[in-house]
């Protein structure tokens, strides 16, 4: 779902709430009949259930293929940021490849792929362990151990392509940047 979206889904659920509220509480002031309050509230979060379904279909979930992309960029840029010793930067890309990964979940947690298994369940037991040691890595400003954890983040991602059947999607190191417009050196402050 995009950010919009879940924005949009967030303000729906905060207009039910007050309705609800408002309900009851013209409920208690007016007193009709039980079983019309009842049925007006249904109705109204029926109509409230279809307007989400149309907003789902009008903004339907990124596909997986082009989420994964997203995920590449962020992996080989998390590379080359670690690499020039860019700690900040390399920060910021094992965040925002984080961030892709829990959007891959909310948005294809139950893609095809994996049937039965939920790629929202698998992604976060195979990547989270790897993203941790990067992020731990990054912290000590080490450039070997940051390298050791981004293999085994390379090899989480690998394991994930497996898991579902791709084995043919093998992630490594990056040879040259997959776009080469973002200066990697550190700023001299």
């Amino acid at each position: 779902m995009s950010r919009r979206l879940i924005e949009l889904l967030a303000i729906l659920g905060v207009a039910v709430a007050a309705i609800a509220v408002t309900t009851v509480t013209v409920a208690a002031q007016s007193s009709p009949p039980v079983d019309s309050q009842k049925t007006a509230l249904a109705s109204e979060v029926a109509a409230l259930k279809a307007q989400v379904a149309q907003l789902q279909l009008q903004h339907p979930a990124p596909e997986l293929g082009q989420q994964m992309l997203q995920l590449q960029i962020r992996h080989d840029r998390l590379w080359w940021a670690g690499q020039s010793g860019n700690w900040t930067m390399a920060y910021f890309m094992v965040g925002e490849l984080g961030e892709a990964l829990r959007g891959i979940e909310q948005t294809n947690g139950d893609a095809p792929e994996l049937q039965p298994e939920k790629l929202s369940e698998l992604m976060p037991s195979i990547m989270n362990p790897a993203i941790k040691e990067v992020q731990e890595a990054l912290a000590t400003q080490d450039k070997a151990a940051f390298s050791k954890a981004y293999d085994k983040l390379s090899a989480a991602c690998t394991a994930c392509h497996q898991a579902a059947g791709n084995t043919f999607l093998i992630m490594q190191r990056p040879q040259t940047p997959l776009l080469d417009n973002l200066r990697y050196d550190p700023v001299a402050q």
